[in-house]
């Protein structure tokens, strides 16, 4: 009679710890192997896919920004126009330059070493070169609207300093300039209505994750334009009505400081935040009792690095906004004959900058 097999029960043998140690060593080496060679993949795939995919809307905005500020360099430069016109385009060529290293930045299009491009490379006649300056500005604000942060502040500071380049040059060459407009530089492309919770505040600050800063930026500019109302009422009370500050008198610069904090106000809502009324009182320091009209325009001279902050921290409507405002700041802070930076609002050193050697 067949029996069924019985089930085999002999325990294997085991290994020595010697064969053990072979075993994990076998397998922690070709478990390294493997990961090199998927790192290495990955590599070469994630640089390929860098130089494939297309630019950006931000990217593009400043390869167009760095390459239109070099040949705006170039025609300063070039264009062959009476002793005093060319001691004006001669600075404004160096500010352009300056421009064009603010725009190239690390991975952009690094500017060549030296002078600029070929002068007069583009046959600019001295009109046209301060309409081509006008619309590089308008073709920078227009852009600012809807770039990513950082980008949207550099190319609403780099428009506002050629808006003022184009009103010099349009000064020392006895051109017409087109009138600057109070607003619209850059148009609300996307708007929402911000979806505001009363129940827990924690709630509120979520919606306001995809713009960091823009709370406290707005906060900073409602403390500026009240506060310089404030310091103009005192420095009138102080010394009367009759001093001038950028070309105004102490009661216009106070009503166009009321409205633009009355404005900014208006745009709390949209941060999930309460409207604001002024404070009573600010602080002044002892240089301001001591001498209210120099404190007054350091002040206003100010003015376009605060909303300069606004624009790269904000969106919608209220960047939109903060765009126009770094324009009005930025054209009453360079009234006077001083030359305006390559970036207004921006505190920056082109020459210092890591790609400036070329």
């Amino acid at each position: 009679m067949n029996k069924r097999p019985s089930p085999l029960n002999t325990a294997a043998a085991r290994p020595s710890k010697a064969a053990a140690a072979a075993g994990v060593l076998r397998r922690t080496l070709a478990l390294g192997l493997l990961a090199c060679v998927v790192a290495s993949f990955g590599l070469t795939a994630g640089t390929r896919a860098e130089a494939d995919r297309p630019r950006t809307f931000s990217e593009q905005a400043l390869n167009e920004a760095f390459a239109t500020a070099r040949v705006l360099a170039a025609d300063a430069a070039g264009l062959e126009v009476p002793a005093p016109a060319a001691a004006e385009l001669k600075l404004q060529a160096q500010t352009l330059t300056e421009q064009a290293l603010l725009l190239a930045g690390p991975g952009g299009t690094t500017p060549p070493a030296g002078a600029p491009e070929a002068a007069g490379s583009s046959g600019e006649s001295s009109g046209t070169y301060v309409q081509a300056l006008q619309e590089a500005a308008k073709t920078n604000l227009e852009a600012a609207g809807r770039a990513d942060y950082g980008t949207a502040r550099l190319l609403a500071s780099v428009g506002a300093g050629q808006l003022l380049l184009a009103q010099r040059a349009a000064d020392a060459l006895g051109e017409t300039s087109e009138p600057l407009q109070e607003s619209g530089w850059t148009p609300v492309l996307e708007e929402s209505a911000a979806r505001c919770t009363n129940s827990d505040a924690a709630s509120d600050r979520t919606q306001l994750r995809d713009r960091p800063g823009a709370a406290e930026s707005l906060r900073a500019v409602l403390d500026a334009e009240f506060g310089a109302v404030y310091a103009y009422e005192v420095a009138q009370a102080q010394g009367g009505s009759s001093f001038a500050v950028l070309g105004q008198t102490a009661a216009e610069q106070r009503a166009a400081h009321l409205k633009a904090g009355e404005d900014g106000v208006r745009h709390l809502s949209s941060l999930c935040l309460p409207a604001v009324s002024p404070l009573p009182a600010y602080s002044l320091s002892a240089e301001f009792i001591a001498d209210p009209a120099g404190s007054l325009s350091a002040m206003e001279a100010a003015l376009p690095g605060i909303y300069a902050d606004l624009a790269g921290s904000s969106d919608g409507a209220l960047r939109s906004w903060a765009i126009d405002r770094l324009v009005q700041t930025s054209v009453a802070a360079y009234s006077d004959s001083r030359l305006p930076p390559a970036s207004p609002g921006i505190t920056a050193d082109p020459a210092s900058l890591p790609w400036a050697a070329g």
